[in-house]
């Protein structure tokens, strides 16, 4: 139960991120069918790796494809450790931009990236009970919040803006929905909590699934609402399409002048979760697979490093860039991963049938 919470709070830290901005930016018209194939797309894919996984109870991903050879775990395995990497500094840069452009102008870039680091550090370094239980604990808390933000926008919808509903046949090899498929490639890391938490139990793997499915108003609405509130032409020039479509909201009943510190609380709150969650995951692919380093050191080495590359990426014409840059290494991950656990779990089932 607590890992598909982790998987909600993961998830919703990207849905809201690039996503609605990527999403819109493909067409002027038929968003419907691009949210539901990037959904179907990641729900496949979680269903061959969850298949992949449950086959070796209590291993993690580096134990199943070192099955493969350990050279061929370090080699096969190493673009995810890379794809976390970037993935990691990329959203803590890019939120650290969005807090400097709605709450914190005067700050020093500096100063806000140490505060969305030290957090991640401090969580990553005493595993994944801390992720756990900290996830738990802010589910319950900062949910309302982001619901309460998103409900609060339907008073400037303009329901007519949905149609056309028809969609640009091409948009599977369009830039931005490839760009979009970062939000569906946090299922990712339960390849490494799968050594804490049996997949083969069908109880979890259902959990997950209807995680997965609570997801989809989420991702529903983080794109119609800008494009209800401002029409397509519009919401396409925006590039925090969400925090504009809340500073649009008028409750003269609220104490607070701004819906959007709802907001911007929830979705860093949710950033602390999977930003944590990757560092786990880093620092323990690179002891699995290639030092004998404590974690600890490994964990401090990925922040100080990610820190640093935050500092001298300069604007966030760069952040696009990287990300666009990213998107081979983000297909490769979230396609062959999964397929590749799959493929060693149904090899070895089909040998011990035998």
């Amino acid at each position: 139960m607590r890992l598909s919470v982790v998987f909600i709070a993961i998830h919703l830290s990207v849905i809201f991120y690039l996503y609605p901005s990527d999403i819109i930016g493909v067409s002027h018209f038929g968003h419907w069918l691009y949210i539901i194939t990037g959904f179907l797309l990641e729900f496949l894919l979680l269903f061959l790796y969850l298949s992949g996984l449950s086959t070796f109870p209590k291993e993690d991903i580096t134990s199943i494809v070192n099955r493969c050879g350990p050279w061929w775990a370090r080699l096969l395995l190493l673009p995810l450790l890379v794809y976390f990497f970037i993935s990691f500094v990329l959203l803590i840069r890019s939120h650290a931009e969005l807090l400097t452009i709605i709450f914190l102008p005067t700050t020093p870039i500096w100063a806000i990236l140490l505060l969305l680091f030290i957090i991640p550090l401090f969580v990553a370094i005493h595993g994944h009970r801390t992720i756990l239980r900290g996830s738990f604990a802010l589910m319950i808390t900062i949910l309302p919040l982001i619901l309460f933000s998103l409900f609060s926008c339907f008073q400037n919808i303009n329901i007519h803006f949905f149609f056309p509903i028809e969609p640009v046949p091409t948009f599977w090899y369009d830039e931005h929905f490839l760009k979009s498929l970062l939000a569906h490639s946090p299922f990712l890391s339960l390849g490494i909590f799968s050594r804490y938490l049996s997949f083969a139990v069908s109880q979890t793997r259902k959990y997950l699934y209807a995680a997965m499915l609570f997801l989809l108003p989420f991702y529903l609405l983080a794109v119609y609402i800008p494009i209800l509130t401002f029409a397509p032409d519009t919401a396409q020039k925006l590039r925090f399409p969400i925090p504009v479509a809340l500073d649009t909201v008028n409750l003269e009943w609220l104490f607070f002048d701004r819906i959007t510190m709802f907001y911007v609380v929830a979705t860093v709150s949710f950033i602390y979760v999977n930003t944590s969650v990757m560092v786990w995951i880093m620092s323990t692919l690179t002891v699995n697979l290639y030092t004998s380093i404590s974690r600890t050191k490994i964990c401090w080495v990925i922040i100080g490093v990610a820190y640093v590359i935050c500092i001298l990426v300069p604007d966030w014409e760069t952040i696009d860039w990287l990300i666009s840059l990213d998107t081979p290494l983000r297909l490769y991950c979230i396609i062959f991963i999964p397929l590749l656990i799959y493929g060693i779990g149904f090899y070895y089932r089909r040998r011990n049938l035998t």
